[in-house]
């Protein structure tokens, strides 16, 4: 014969099922209105979760908490459960989530006279909060928390609600706490011991989030390029969670540890991109989706020894991109550095391997593309003879992309030094070359050009003879072309 505590469940979740489209509703509202009273605030906040409590979630609570010895009807224990619905405040940084406190207080200010410590907000008096208890309230592990107890008056029953502020610190902690310790019930012998290590990482969050609140403050001070900088502070942070993640794994997987710290910052550049747009909201969006995606990943699947398979064949939006893309395509499964940098993209990115590879090489060729000076160019020629020479000295660049077939083309600071190049040899056909029949005639100067100066980057071994040809071919036209200096050394040697 069963025990009646699990009829009594049974009931409950019954129950819970037959509510569930009214909670839904609920969540819908509150979830609504809160992100719009602190959509405003300017305190930190930046997004807002909810969520019904489940069936599975719903009975762990009532035998964790012997709450069917408590309560003997359904009805005193949903009046007593406070976590029916749950809202989740996020903000940026622990000091955030007192601010936050503080703002909902200031909002609920009109005393709700039917339930005792309870306020509401004039614009939506069905939503109270119990303002009354001390905050943050300490957690069975001893961290403090900002947890609000709230009841959503209407309809033939009230329905409680809990509100929980958290930092991104605090949300990445929790999430492994809850997991690892809370809700572990296999038997640890070292179980106290797992405690204190989750204390310690959590005093280590707090002193980064200490850190990054300092690096905040200092460039909201008056300086111009504030925004400029927390991205590279937020940047250079997700880059080392990326690194840290697949770290262990790649060691796991080939035996040794190999230093991929230029790839991962490549990656969540590419992954917070926007080549032709620096808006601030776009960026903050896919910061939020990364920072999620880095929560999900799930490290068990990743074999850093398997061919990278692609569910059909890459289609590329222009001949610069085709070349480029069948390149890499064929290197990633040949040479480990290319391997590791896609394999790692693709875990990180949503989409299918061969749509993410897509989408890299397109926004790889645009951001090329958008940054070099072909706009100079217009005063000389027609738009059609400047989009001609501007896609030669694309196909160009992939010429030598793939003579020097190394991944740290795709780093940021050597895309730059590559932009840079190129806009040195767009300024000198600027200044030589006035009509299209003339870069006809010396365009392979040009080309020769670009292909010198990032050989010269990228210390890739010239040919003296090569050399001697290009500074022939140039005497004899009608360019006035500054030399390389890094071309000198290999004159000597002739």
């Amino acid at each position: 014969m069963e025990l009646k505590l699990f009829g009594f469940i049974e009931e409950i979740l019954n129950t819970l099922e037959d509510m569930k489209e009214n909670l839904e509703e609920v969540s819908e509202e509150l979830e609504v209105f809160f992100e719009q009273l602190l959509y405003t605030a300017n305190k930190g906040y930046i997004n807002i979760n909810t969520r019904v409590k489940s069936r599975k979630s719903l009975k762990e609570k009532i035998i964790r908490n012997d709450y069917y010895q408590k309560y003997d009807t359904k009805e005193k224990l949903f009046d007593n459960t406070p976590d029916i619905i749950g809202l989740r405040l996020e903000c940026r940084f622990i000091q955030d989530e007192t601010e936050i406190y503080k703002f909902l207080k200031k909002c609920f200010s009109e005393k709700v006279e039917e339930f005792e410590d309870h306020y509401c907000n004039p614009c939506n008096p069905n939503i109270i909060l119990d303002l009354g208890s001390k905050q943050p309230k300490e957690q069975k592990n001893g961290i403090k928390m900002y947890r609000i107890d709230g009841k959503f008056l209407g309809g033939r029953k009230n329905i409680n609600f809990e509100i929980q502020i958290k930092s991104l610190v605090n949300i990445f902690w929790s999430e492994i706490e809850h997991k690892v310790i809370y809700k572990n019930y296999n038997y640890v012998i070292a179980d106290a011991f797992y405690k204190d290590i989750m204390k310690a990482i959590n005093n280590s969050l707090t002193t980064i989030d200490q850190q990054l609140l300092l690096i905040s403050n200092q460039f909201d001070t008056g300086d111009t390029n504030s925004f400029d900088k927390r991205e590279e502070q937020l940047e250079n942070l997700l880059s080392k969670i990326i690194y840290d993640i697949f770290a262990a794994r790649i060691k796991d997987s080939i035996g040794v540890l190999v230093d991929f710290r230029k790839s991962c910052e490549a990656i969540v550049k590419y992954v917070l991109r926007n080549p032709l747009d620096n808006n601030i909201e776009s960026y903050n969006h896919n910061l939020m989706i990364g920072v999620d995606r880095l929560r999900q990943l799930d490290q068990s699947k990743i074999n850093f020894k398997e061919q990278i398979v692609f569910e059909r064949e890459p289609i590329f939006q222009s001949k610069c991109a085709s070349a480029l893309g069948n390149h890499i395509k064929e290197c990633m499964n040949e040479e480990f550095q290319w391997s590791l940098f896609f394999r790692v993209l693709f875990e990180i990115e949503l989409g299918n391997n061969v749509e993410d590879f897509e989408n890299f090489i397109h926004y790889y060729t645009e951001k090329i593309y958008c940054k070099i000076a072909s706009n100079r160019l217009c005063s000389n020629f027609t738009v059609e003879e400047t989009q001609s020479i501007s896609d030669t000295l694309m196909l160009q660049f992939v010429d030598i992309f793939i003579k020097v077939n190394s991944v740290e083309l795709l780093y940021d600071n050597v895309v730059e030094q590559i932009i840079r190049k190129m806009n040195i040899v767009i300024d000198a056909l600027y200044r030589n070359i006035l009509t299209f029949e003339q870069w006809e005639d010396e365009k392979d100067i040009y080309l020769t050009l670009l292909e010198l100066r990032l050989f010269t980057l990228f210390s890739v071994d010239i040919k003296p003879e090569k050399v001697l040809d290009f500074l022939e071919r140039v005497r004899y036209s009608k360019s006035n072309i500054e030399m390389p200096k890094g071309m000198l050394k290999y004159i000597y040697k002739i």
